[in-house]
């Protein structure tokens, strides 16, 4: 056998990495249940517009141990002790829906306060998810939870002698307005510098004049600590260009689509306006006003969609960062009522995205291949901040069917865990008594299916996020709690579209969105609707509910019977429908039988070639193309599908100048959708060949399979597991490659037959392909393999 490998023994260090993991992830973190803080506000009218502050000045004469601060400002929060910052985090706190759930953040504030005497604590408050105040398509100008921002706080200090003081949030503290005007997330920040007050947030500051605080209701829903990461500027975006389209009217080019805000630096006389306008799109050499904007409903008088305002102070150079706000953009016009002198060095873009560390890596021989990857990673950074959304511009929602397709984005190549679990408590927020659930969440009540001829407007191919994301997190990280707790509420969902089901078949929701060719939606929804039932029934295996187990997958086994005698003609062998997506889907979902997968594949990897190896698929067909023809012998195909670079395709956009996924082929949408994106994990388990093992979760047993597909010369990936690093790199030199691979727990190698001579491996079938097996301990290992 012409294998090389050096096995090492790594019990011990895999034994402690394990504790120190499920140390981490199964600790209950303690909640903060002893506020004695009151909710306060500085008004009950929610058309007021100005941001507030507030402060509380209080002393220390003892020798202070620690001090923490225990915060919920919604919508969004900033707090200063003695003039500092508690953090760099920006957007504090994450979105819930805030009368069912609210999160509290904590701070470590030890040595933000002085050793004794005077000292300070305060605050800034912004709207938020909280009390948006444009108006557009989706109502959360009319959310339920609508109210002024309001802040409840505990800065609990213990001292040395083992005494504790609590300053907490009543009508003691006092508030006032400064030099923001306005802030909404669909619209913009209106920031008035000349209203600045000078150290409003130092301990010396007088605040005499100010008025007193007004207590006030709680949002409504109930406390958590905030477990998962805060959004942090993760980038510093210099301009690659500067245009002067005009008088005081310049157009910067920051070279990459991303989402965030504009740092502006500027020098002018006091009150000149400066209007920041941001966009993904030009058109006759200036910024498109209204690319993406078809959804807004402005009001006489509102803010205009993504647009920051500064008016100058005057006196020297300024500096202004929008504070409760973001935007998806890629330029920005700026525009001032006087003549202005800026270039490059005039404005910086911040990226900003919830904090994740990185998990995993992936590169490759091919150029194309790894602009691809990082727009898939730019996409999905841009498209999480605190919730997994759509875009960042034009909607900034929680669309459940683009977080269950994209989710194997982020659990590859970064730690989402305690986000993921954040995100399905705002998808069980979202459920109605009754099981449904709506295409959004959080929801404000809007994107549930209606009575009558709009009922069951998303389906199931949206509705089973909840299950599809749970699924994922226990594949991926081993996580059962997860899978106990929200086991019922998955499988009320599933009896929902049971219920809703005629003669097993689903017929109502959207249909392959964003396809070129239309794949009936009857199709796709019980595609969706046979693997929630599938779902249910592992998840209750996994509890050991052996009757749930057996009553979903005759469930299962009824959809399949049902799709299979409407969409399968027994006498061709062929699906009656033959776009790539119903050809993929029938496979994807295991609908179909072994021999009808293999003609299905071949069927799709025909109807690719004689498409030109162009995609007419939409955001399902992602999901399902390229996995089906790499397992069935065409990865080859799969790969040429995906970097070719003509009219529709993703290397299409890159080619083009694109650094972040569009929404649809044609670019005529958002520039920066993620739900195309899951070519990304395809790298890892297809190219690489990782994939995990759903009988041994979290990686404690996985397969190594990778493609060794004839454009590539090599493929490096690792991704980081609960048990340890995992690492697959393969060169091809000439009639020869190198796979090396390293196992931090145990695998198996799994290589098309023939590659390795030794007849004591083991032969099974993948996918109507004959493959080879070896079973791998935890260590290092290097194999020649025949090219």
């Amino acid at each position: 056998m012409n294998i090389k490998w050096i096995v090492y023994s790594a019990a011990a260090l895999r034994k402690l990495l394990t504790f120190a993991f499920l140390l981490i992830t199964c600790t209950l973190h303690a909640q903060y249940n002893s506020w004695q803080g009151s909710w306060i506000t500085n008004t009950e009218d929610t058309t007021a517009t100005k941001a507030p502050y507030f402060r509380k000045t209080f002393r220390v004469d003892k020798k202070i141990a620690n001090a923490t601060a225990y915060v919920a400002g919604v919508g969004y929060h900033i707090v200063y002790v003695n003039g500092r910052s508690v953090t760099d985090a920006v957007l504090e706190q994450a979105y819930t829906r805030y009368d069912k759930r609210l999160l509290y953040k904590v701070y470590d504030v030890t040595s933000l306060l002085s050793s004794k005497g005077p000292q300070s604590i305060a605050a800034e408050l912004g709207n938020g998810w909280y009390n948006i105040q444009s108006h557009a398509v989706w109502g959360f100008q009319n959310a339920p939870w609508r109210n002024t921002p309001r802040l409840l706080l505990d800065l609990v200090i213990r001292y040395e002698d083992g005494t504790t003081t609590t300053i907490a949030t009543d009508d003691s503290w006092k508030c006032a307005t400064g030099p923001s005007q306005f802030n909404c997330l669909y619209s913009g920040e209106i920031y008035d510098a000349r209203q600045e007050v000078p150290d409003w947030n130092q301990t010396t500051f007088n605040d005499a004049s100010w008025k007193q605080a007004m207590k006030t209701s709680s949002p409504g829903g109930e406390l958590h600590e905030q477990i998962m990461p805060s959004i942090k500027i993760i980038r510093h975006i210099k301009p690659v260009s500067v245009k002067k389209l005009g008088t005081g009217k310049y157009l910067f080019d920051m070279g990459q689509n991303f989402s965030g805000v504009a740092t502006l630096r500027v020098k002018g006389i006091a009150g000149t306006k400066v209007t920041m306008y941001y966009g993904e799109v030009l058109k006759d050499g200036a910024l498109d006003m209204v690319h993406n904007t078809e959804h807004m409903r402005s009001m006489p008088g509102e803010l205009r969609f993504q647009t920051d305002v500064y008016y100058l102070k005057g006196g020297g150079q300024e500096t202004f960062t929008p504070r409760f706000v973001y935007h998806g953009f890629q330029y920005v016009q700026v525009e001032a009522d006087n003549d202005l002198a800026l270039d490059k060095q005039s404005l910086e873009g911040l990226f900003y995205s919830t904090d994740f560390e990185e998990a995993g890596h992936f590169t490759s021989s091919d150029e194309m291949v790894n602009k691809l990857y990082e727009a898939a990673r730019q996409s999905y950074r841009s498209n999480f901040l605190s919730i997994p959304t759509d875009c960042p511009q034009r909607e900034k929602n929680g669309w459940t069917a683009d977080a269950h397709i994209s989710a194997e984005i982020g659990l590859w190549n970064y730690h989402t865990a305690s986000s993921y679990r954040k995100w399905l408590h705002d998808v069980r927020d979202a459920q109605l008594p009754s099981g449904s659930m709506p295409g959004i969440a959080p929801s404000n009540g809007w994107g549930y299916d209606r009575p009558g001829n709009e009922e069951f407007t998303f389906g199931p191919a949206w509705g089973s996020a909840l299950g599809f994301v749970t699924w994922y997190m226990y594949l991926y990280h081993g996580d059962t709690a997860l899978v106990r707790e929200h086991y019922d509420a998955f499988k009320k969902y599933t009896d929902v579209v049971a219920k809703g089901a005629e003669g097993y078949l689903f017929k109502h929701g959207l249909d392959d969105w964003m396809s070129l060719v239309k794949t009936p939606v009857t199709f796709t929804s019980t595609a969706y609707f046979y693997t929630d039932a599938l779902l249910v029934a592992k998840m209750a295996r996994v509890l050991g509910n052996k009757a749930d187990e057996v009553t979903y997958t005759t469930l299962a086994d009824s959809i399949r019977n049902a799709f299979n005698r409407t969409y399968f003609d027994g006498n061709s062998g062929h699906y009656k429908d033959s776009t790539m997506t119903a050809l993929s889907a029938a496979v994807f979902h295991e609908l179909a039988s072994p021999d009808a997968a293999v003609s299905a594949a071949k069927q799709l990897a025909a109807k690719v070639a004689r498409n030109n190896y162009h995609a007419d698929f939409g955001v399902m067909g992602t999901k399902y193309v390229l996995p089906m023809l790499s397992e069935h012998g065409y990865a080859d195909v799969a790969f040429r599908l995906l970097t070719d670079t003509g009219y529709a395709g993703w290397a299409h956009w890159i080619a083009n100048g694109a650094t972040t996924l569009f929404e649809d082929w044609p670019g005529e949408l958002s520039h920066n959708h993620i739900f195309f994106g899951d070519y990304c994990a395809w790298f890892y388990k297809t190219l690489a060949g990782i994939r995990p093992d759903e009988n041994a979760p979290g990686f404690k047993h996985f397969f190594i399979q990778p493609a060794f597909v004839q454009a590539l010369n090599f493929v490096k990936a690792d991704y980081n597991s609960r048990y340890g690093k995992i690492k697959v790199e393969w060169k091809r030199n000439k009639q020869t490659i190198t796979l090396q691979v390293e196992v931090p727990s145990s695998a198996t190698l799994r290589l098309p037959a023939g590659l390795l001579k030794d007849k004591s491996l083991k032969k099974v079938t993948i996918g109507n392909q004959p493959y080879e097996e070896l079973t791998l301990g935890s260590g290092k290992y290097s194999f020649k393999i025949k090219a």
